[in-house]
């Protein structure tokens, strides 16, 4: 792989991760759907947690920061703890979680294409 194919992967890399913080990092209360035509839609699968969890879901983040992600169809956000993308071994953590928030793990496919594995919890106005 050349220099020039390794910079535009690990480019890649960095604006999906940067997608995902700029979602985790917004709370405020989603009280309305976002403009679509704006919009970043990753689809969360395989999920794990406590009771009532669902097996999948979508979360939406309009792109301008002050506009926060949420759960499609639902006012509930979810906020990230950790990415993990197995092809690389790549490990990003934003923390501290809240205390006593019930962690969530979903595999999703980020809108480079790669696989990545997500842990996070439901908060909500």
């Amino acid at each position: 792989m050349t220099i020039f194919g390794r910079t535009l992967g690990m480019l890649r890399f960095v604006v999906v991760v940067g997608c995902f913080a700029i979602a985790g990092v917004l709370t405020g209360t989603a009280s309305a759907e976002p403009d679509v035509g704006n919009a970043i839609t990753v689809r969360f699968f395989d999920c794990t947690g406590p009771a009532g969890t669902p097996e999948s879901f979508d979360i939406e983040k309009v792109q301008n920061p002050s506009v926060a992600a949420h759960v499609v169809g639902s006012t509930v956000l979810f906020k990230r703890t950790s990415l993990f993308v197995p092809s690389t071994g790549e490990n990003v953590i934003w923390g501290p979680k809240d205390v006593g928030e019930a962690l969530i793990t979903c595999s999703a496919i980020a809108p480079s294409g790669r696989l990545v594995i997500v842990t996070g919890f439901f908060t909500g106005p």
